[in-house]
């Protein structure tokens, strides 16, 4: 009969303990001759599954909010709380976010969904800043135009898609002022070539003329 009582119990209530259903069904079979060994069986069955309920009420726990906390054991920062609007946190009791992570995250790849992209600096209308402009920027703020500060990072942390968005942008427009500073550099170096022209011909109109 107790063997009945708790296979109802495995089958009914607790899906992950169904691997012991046939073993309890076996054991409700009459043998007498094996009537010792089931016995013991039966005790040592009904003694983990005990346990295994008692384990199960540390591990998950309803909250009074409606959220479920998994592998609670007291410490907010080692468990995991699924938040009833859906938000999962791991280490944070209460999550804000469809996923909130008080740790370190390792993984081989992250994708990130963006609205933009960086490649607006290459618009014919795009505002580009000049270098002293962000010189006199920089002097004042102490960061570059659009980059938020160390205040700002450390108080609210960074979005990693606008982040690499930013970086890309002032990549980008750092390559338009050297392409531009390549251009002067090339211009100058063709007037001094010419001026050296210039000057040799001068000096060898001179030498003719004296002679």
């Amino acid at each position: 009969v107790l063997a009945h009582i708790i296979l109802f119990r495995v089958e009914i209530f607790d899906p992950f303990f169904m691997p012991l259903a046939p073993v309890l069904f076996y054991l409700s079979l009459e043998d007498k001759q094996n009537i010792l060994m089931k016995r013991l069986l039966l005790s040592l069955s009904t003694l983990l599954l005990l346990s295994s309920c008692s384990a199960q009420t540390s591990i998950i726990a309803t909250n009074p909010d409606g959220s479920v906390t998994l592998f609670n054991n007291g410490n907010s920062s080692q468990t995991v709380t699924v938040a009833p609007n859906g938000n999962l946190g791991i280490g944070k009791a209460n999550p804000t976010d469809k996923l909130e992570v008080n740790g370190q995250i390792h993984a081989k790849s992250v994708k990130v969904d963006l609205q933009e992209w960086a490649d607006t600096v290459f618009e014919e209308d795009y505002n580009l800043l000049r270098l002293r402009e962000i010189e006199a920027y920089i002097k004042t703020y102490g960061h570059l135009p659009e980059i938020p500060s160390t205040e700002t990072v450390i108080a609210e942390g960074i979005n990693l898609g606008d982040m690499n968005r930013l970086l890309l942008q002032k990549v980008e427009e750092l390559t338009l002022h050297l392409i531009a500073k390549d251009k002067e550099i090339t211009s100058l170096q063709e007037q001094l070539i010419a001026m050296d022209a210039r000057l040799q011909r001068l000096e060898t109109s001179s030498t003719l003329d004296k002679e």
